[in-house]
């Protein structure tokens, strides 16, 4: 039986726009932020899908949940008062 050859998917250009540079700095420092907010493997997974929407998750992910996640985790003070003192 002869193989049959399908042709493969359009040539990707590689000229998709990159985050401006305001944004992609916003989004990096949520990053790291996390990190110290969330200790663990929260804080480690919020880290990295912020770090992987600036490299190219942006293309795809237009819903708005990394806007809010990087919001949310800005506006979380990192060294919350103790409420019993």
């Amino acid at each position: 039986m002869p193989s049959t050859w399908f042709p493969g998917p359009d040539r990707i250009p590689g000229d998709a726009k990159r985050l401006a540079p305001h944004e992609s700095a916003r989004y990096r420092t949520a990053a790291g932020h996390a990190r110290r907010i969330y200790p663990g493997p929260l804080g480690e997974l919020v880290f990295r899908e912020l770090s992987a929407y600036v490299e190219f998750g942006y293309r795809f992910g237009h819903d708005g949940l990394i806007l809010r996640l990087a919001d949310a985790v800005l506006a979380t003070d990192p060294n919350p008062s103790d409420a019993s003192t």
